[in-house]
């Protein structure tokens, strides 16, 4: 990864893989941890914002961005964590089956693939835009 540690993309990252290890006992503390993940990466969309809405083309780059699957994502599940309530995630119920990780248990796509997998891949789109915009307003990949 190109990016630096205090970045918020890096602490996206790291709250997904603290979720990634919480066993089924512990399905508070992956909530917590998919949600802080959800909202890092929503961040890293809000500081580029910061840092580059002053350049002249910043406006234009945004707009098409702006309908990006992974954008909405963050977008959509980051506004309903902060403004109304927990993530709207999917919940998978196994009756007789023993699992031992929480994210067996938790979907946002279909019930086959985890959320963590799902915020995963939209955290990869993420950091490519982030870089993309570095690299475009800046000439250079901070």
């Amino acid at each position: 990864m190109n990016l630096f540690k205090r970045d918020a993309v890096s602490r996206a990252r790291l709250f997904l893989e603290m979720a990634r290890t919480c066993t089924v006992e512990q399905r508070d503390e992956y909530e917590a941890c998919l949600e802080a993940s959800i909202v890092f990466g929503r961040a890293a969309l809000h500081r580029l914002k910061s840092k580059f809405d002053k350049h002249a083309n910043w406006k234009g780059w945004w707009n098409s961005v702006l309908g990006n699957e992974s954008v909405e994502f963050f977008r959509g599940q980051r506004n309903y964590i902060v403004k109304e309530g927990p993530a709207k995630v999917g919940q998978v119920i196994r009756v007789g089956v023993r699992t031992e990780r929480a994210e067996e248990h938790y979907y946002f796509e279909s019930a086959d693939v985890p959320a963590t997998t799902t915020v995963e891949k939209h955290l990869n789109q993420i950091e490519h835009l982030v870089l993309e915009a570095q690299e475009r307003f800046t000439g250079k990949r901070e």
